[in-house]
């Protein structure tokens, strides 16, 4: 997969639109709010459907606009000269939001996903290793959305019934009610339905994520450390690759958590409170590695947040080892909507190269060379010399191809 093409109109502080992306390493540089993080984002919003910089609309239009247009055209496989379009609408205090596919319009996101696909990297990623779960989840999540139409729906269900319960809970405790325990069931099994297909996922796509970022940490590394990604759920599900165990799994845990549950006020166990495991060692020794990351999730549990941030901030040492190991679950993702789809999808890298040394550098731009990337940096010499690079300079919202 190969973006060819972007055209923005009243987007942010963009003017001009960039020249045409090459096969290879794109390079965008210019000093700070040139423009060329919100090219990214410009991009990404293709592959998610949404930002990762801002939750409102309104952010997108340039300020004194009513509107704001996106449109990418891109290569598959299967077809060239494919093409998606984003509208943003300023209607009185609210943004109207239509989302078009070969100039058609969808409504679902599901119908949107999963077109145009996408592996993005921002300095906000080092959060993955020394920040709290749910930025761990979301990078699951995120990647998954964009490879089974499925778990969208799966994950949107499970929110809705999730919120359903804990309003409920919540309610109850409030008001000192007794809570209506048949009713507490029948949202028990909704949950379970709908998180069965989420552990099964999500924990399967972890099975692959550890076996290609293991092996892409080591090659940026010259395998000086090792790096071990695991999923751990409450749920004790022997075969993830079952559903219906997964969905049976959960439903005796959300049963057997339920007294606790009223008492709390809140849901205390599910997919949203599961946990993505990374861990760097020496010792090559995976077993190990596995039996202290899962005496470590336990002690968490047995905390009053169940919070393993402070796990993560133990285990990693340098900015370059956090960087170089979320580096590593990119690439990764990447080699899994290989797996899946046939084809890399692009690679979008904001502020790469820093915190790297030259060697690591050097090393990762040829472990890209294969896959379309599109880079940010601040200047020229900041990344390695190499040929059939497309270099591109963004000042003021403005492209210049060198």
């Amino acid at each position: 997969m190969r973006i060819c093409n972007l055209k923005t109109e009243n987007y942010r502080n963009l003017t001009d639109n960039p020249p045409k992306f090459c096969d290879g390493l794109n390079i965008l540089y210019g000093s700070n709010a040139a423009g060329k993080t919100n090219t990214l984002e410009a991009i990404y919003l293709f592959a998610a459907g949404k930002s990762f910089r801002t939750k409102s609309d309104k952010d997108f239009i340039t300020h004194g606009k009513d509107f704001a247009h996106v449109e990418i055209c891109y290569d598959t496989q299967s077809m060239k000269g494919k093409s998606m379009a984003i509208n943003f609408l300023q209607s009185g205090q609210n943004v109207l939001k239509s989302m078009l596919v070969e100039s058609n319009a969808v409504d679902k996101a599901s119908e949107f996903l999963g077109n145009f696909r996408a592996v993005l990297f921002t300095p906000d990623h080092l959060e993955l290793v020394k920040g709290a779960p749910e930025e761990r989840r979301r990078l699951v999540d995120m990647a998954l959305c964009q490879i089974k139409p499925r778990f969208v729906k799966a994950l949107n269900e499970y929110g809705k019934i999730l919120a359903q319960r804990n309003n409920y809970l919540k309610s109850m405790k409030i008001r000192s009610q007794k809570a209506d325990l048949e009713y507490l069931d029948v949202l028990n099994r909704l949950l379970a339905q709908a998180g069965g297909i989420i552990v099964k996922q999500r924990g399967l796509y972890c099975e692959n994520l550890d076996r290609f970022a293991t092996e892409a940490y080591g090659n940026i590394t010259s395998d000086s450390e090792r790096l071990f990604v695991n999923y751990i759920s409450r749920a004790k599900i022997g075969n993830l690759s079952d559903e219906e165990e997964c969905t049976d799994a959960l439903y005796s845990l959300y049963k057997a958590s339920t007294h606790k549950d009223v008492e709390t006020g809140r849901t205390s166990v599910g997919p949203h409170r599961d946990e993505l495991m990374i861990y760097i060692a020496k010792s090559a020794d995976k077993r190990k590695i596995l039996q202290s990351i899962n005496s470590e999730y336990e002690k968490s549990e047995e905390s009053a947040d169940g919070n393993m941030s402070g796990f993560a901030a133990r285990t990693f040492g340098s900015q370059g080892q956090q960087r170089s190991a979320v580096l590593a679950i990119k690439l990764a993702e990447g080699e899994i909507a290989k797996e899946r789809c046939g084809e890399y999808p692009v690679f979008l890298l904001d502020d790469l190269f820093s915190e790297l040394d030259s060697a690591r550098r050097e090393r990762l731009c040829r472990m890209l060379e294969q896959r379309q990337c599109i880079i940010t940096a601040c200047d020229k010499a900041s990344f390695p010399i190499m040929n059939s690079v497309n270099i591109i300079n963004v000042c003021g919202g403005k492209y210049k191809a060198e």
